[in-house]
Order: C-alpha cells, then structure tokens, then sequence
C-alpha cells in the first residue's frame, strides 16, 4: 500500500483541505483508498475510545474505510507530554500506529495520511512528523500558507527534517493566496521553490466560505446554553457584530450571516437585530445567523417568548461581551461532517489547483 502523508508549516495551514481533496480524488482514480491520522492531538470521545475528529471527519462524511481505532490508531490527552518526558516509551506509540496500518494495508492500495502540525510537531514524545512518515514509508507533501518569502523559507526548514529522517518530499501546496495577489504569488512562489529544488504541486486560492463555522460549531466549542432557536444551529456565520452601540445606529452594521454578539440584557438591541431579520424577504438566506447573549444575562421572559416565537438560534455565556466577541473571532473553525458545502469546495479547489497525478505518480501509483 502506498502512503501520501500530508504535513504542513504550521497549525491550520490546510492539511485538512488538501487531504480530503486527495481522498476524493484518489477514488475517482480507482484507487481502493483509506484515511490515517496517526497522532491527533484533538480528539472527540467516540464510545470510550478517544479518537481525533478528522478521523471521524473522514469517517463519517467520506464513509472512510476501517474501524475509528485504525483510522486514529493514537491520541495526546493533556498530560501525556510531560508524562512521556520522565518515561519515554516509543513503542508505546509506534506500536498501534503499525498495528492500524497493518489492518488498513490489505485491502487499499493507497492511504492518505494527515500529520499535524508542523515537521517537528511530536518530537518531545519521539513522533514528529518526520519521524511518523519515516516509520510508515510514506511519501512526503507539504502545505503552506499563502505567501512568498516567509512561505517559502518555511518550506525549506521542514523540508530539512524530512529529508533528516530519509522522507522523500514530493513537493509543496501553497494555500490560502488572495485573489488580489494570486497571479503575483503564484509565479513568485513557483521560481523560488524551484530555485530551491522542490517542486511546486499548486496554488490555492483563498477560500472565505471555508473559514465560516456555524451557530452550532460556536455552541460546541465554547461549552455554551441555548436559549431558543435549537433548530437553526446549521445557520453559517458571516460576519460577527459587537452590538454595543444604539439601536439606530447598531442596524447599519448588520449584513447577512452576522453573528450578534451584545449583553443579555439590552433588549433594545436585542429586538432591533430580531426585526431586522424579521424584514427580510422570507424566501431568501437568513439576515442573522443567530445572537449571542453575554454577561450570563437571561432577557426578560416578555422578550424571551419573542426570540423563541422568530427562527434565530439564541446562545447564552457568561463571558463578558469583549471577551465572547474576542473568542468567536479567534475561533479557527475546522472542516465538520455537517459540513458537506465545505467538503465539496475543498475537493473541487484540490481538483483544479494541484496536481494530484503527479503525487500519485511519486508515490509509486501507476
């Protein structure tokens, strides 16, 4: 079986993206295929086995082959790095990652497989990146984030891991380059791989859409109530809106998607976002995607029966306002199994700015 393993420069680069394009692509090439992430370290609790939620990801929406177990053979709870440092096992670690290989190996001739981080992620515990692929035999595919110089000296240091550990690298995705830049960027990028020796796989444009999560992806996250409006919770986030100023002024700044973000207990500006979702033309996407209460203050039950009677999802925090805006806009929403506009925009870009024949060629497919 052969392995592609996706790595990347830093946290969030797009290994993700890139993998379920792979994924996809591979089947519609024949492939009989699999998905491994080796080593999560973001784990959801599937029965009583941790497993990392890009393995249920694939799982789930792209009906992966293989038990969760193989798909996501180890997890890093918290605790376990500092653990492992006055205890080093690497069998501990290695030995469930070959075993899941072993059972996935006999009946797909390839596997995509998701690092995390970048090349040096898992190395106090003895399994970076490197290091993984090295065991697995894999081919190498690095992603990275929109840029020129930056990108491309990023690529360089983890290329030298990779290489450290006998990994052969088949190139570079550069992902995440704005419209605006992208003709520049893209044929920068291109020549200074080049001059570097590492070839070029493609270049990606931005993709806003892939960065909107959902009332419901806030709800999970940040542990919070819901105060009405449970069924909407699939409603796509926009455009977040800090509702501290006057009702008349405060309408201006709301557009489709927002998320409204204002004390539980201004009902002025609580009713004034409702109406204005409430005048919208009825056939056409919602106005706002849902409010967020602050301050863990409940409206009175005269403006509570309102909200419920109105098709708004409504979340309650105890966080001040500043604080509950500042973590909704640091959130950095991962691709869900609900997410299947998501998924699909992420196959297409991979379809058509990368070079898919080309990987498969270096990993050995014919």
């Amino acid at each position: 079986m052969k392995r592609i393993y996706v790595a990347a420069t830093e946290q969030h680069a797009g290994k993700t993206t890139v993998s379920l394009g792979l994924y996809r692509a591979a089947l519609q090439k024949g492939y009989s295929t699999c998905f491994i992430k080796p080593v999560g370290q973001r784990y959801v609790m599937a029965g009583q086995e941790q497993v990392d939620e890009d393995a249920v990801l694939f799982k789930q929406a792209l009906l992966a082959e293989g038990a969760l177990k193989n798909l996501s053979p180890v997890t890093i709870p918290s605790g376990f790095t500092n653990q492992y440092i006055f205890n080093p096992d690497p069998d501990s670690i290695y030995a469930p990652i070959m075993e899941a290989i072993r059972n996935l190996e006999a009946e797909h001739e390839v596997a995509i497989v998701e690092g995390t981080g970048h090349a040096g992620v898992g190395s106090v515990i003895d399994a970076s990146n490197a290091q993984v692929a090295h065991a697995l035999e894999a081919s190498c595919v690095i992603v990275a984030g929109g840029g020129i110089g930056r990108c491309i000296d990023q690529l360089c240091l983890n290329q030298a891991l990779f290489e450290r550990h006998e990994v052969p690298v088949v190139g570079a995705i550069i992902n995440k380059v704005y419209e605006e830049k992208y003709e520049k960027v893209s044929r920068a990028v291109r020549q200074g791989l080049t001059n570097q020796g590492m070839n070029c796989l493609g270049v990606i444009p931005y993709r806003k859409e892939l960065t909107f999560p959902t009332m419901r992806h806030i709800l999970e996250e940040f542990a919070l109530e819901v105060l009405c409006g449970g069924q909407e919770l699939d409603n796509r986030i926009r455009n977040i809106m800090v509702a501290a100023m006057t009702p008349q002024n405060m309408i201006h700044y709301l557009t489709a998607g927002s998320l409204v973000v204002v004390p539980g207990d201004r009902a002025d500006n609580i009713l004034a976002s409702i109406n204005a979702n409430l005048m919208q033309d009825r056939s056409s996407p919602v106005q706002i995607a849902g409010l967020l209460l602050t301050g863990g203050f409940v409206p009175h039950l005269s403006i509570v029966n309102i909200l419920c009677a109105v098709d708004v999802p409504v979340l309650l925090t105890e966080d001040d306002t500043a604080t509950a805006a500042f973590k909704v806009r640091s959130l950095v929403p991962k691709i869900t199994p609900r997410d299947v506009d998501k998924i699909e925009m992420a196959e297409r870009i991979i379809s058509s700015h990368v070079d898919v024949d080309c990987i498969f060629r270096a990993a050995g497919l014919q």
